[in-house]
């Protein structure tokens, strides 16, 4: 069985922004994990945060540009969108709550609960929240 793989906002950027500090991090790491067909997971508030974080770093054509990289690998199903419903939405506002001492972002709670209802352990990113949450963070 194939292991899944969530991909944070922080892997998208510094896949898509080649001067992000973990440009060449995440590179490597992503052509290591499309050479074994890892089950690749995100979120629709991951893809709106990425969005925004480049269209702000890089301009409007490289969001766009991402975007539809993004649909192209949804399509081909090598990509696979969570969408943040109420009840995940509920369950993230519990975190959200509960964690007054993490300075976690809605998102990352939204993941969390993703995460942790689809039982990925693993998490393509550099946001330290998610091994503070007990998931592996990669690379």
């Amino acid at each position: 069985m194939m292991t899944p793989i969530f991909i944070d906002t922080s892997a998208w950027i510094a896949m898509a922004v080649a001067r992000d500090q973990y440009h060449r991090k995440a590179a490597s790491f992503y052509r290591k994990i499309s050479k074994r067909n890892a089950i690749l997971i995100t979120s629709n508030y991951i893809l709106l945060e990425t969005y925004t974080r480049i269209r702000y770093d890089d301009g409007h054509r490289k969001a766009v540009s991402f975007h539809r990289i993004v649909l192209e690998a949804t399509r081909t199903g090598r990509l696979r969108v969570e969408w943040v419903i109420p009840s995940i939405d509920q369950e993230a506002w519990k975190i959200f709550e509960s964690y007054e001492d993490q300075d976690f972002s809605f998102v990352d709670c939204t993941s969390f609960v993703i995460c942790r209802r689809l039982k990925v352990q693993e998490v393509f990113g550099f946001d330290e929240h998610f091994r503070t949450m007990g998931f592996i963070l990669k690379p």
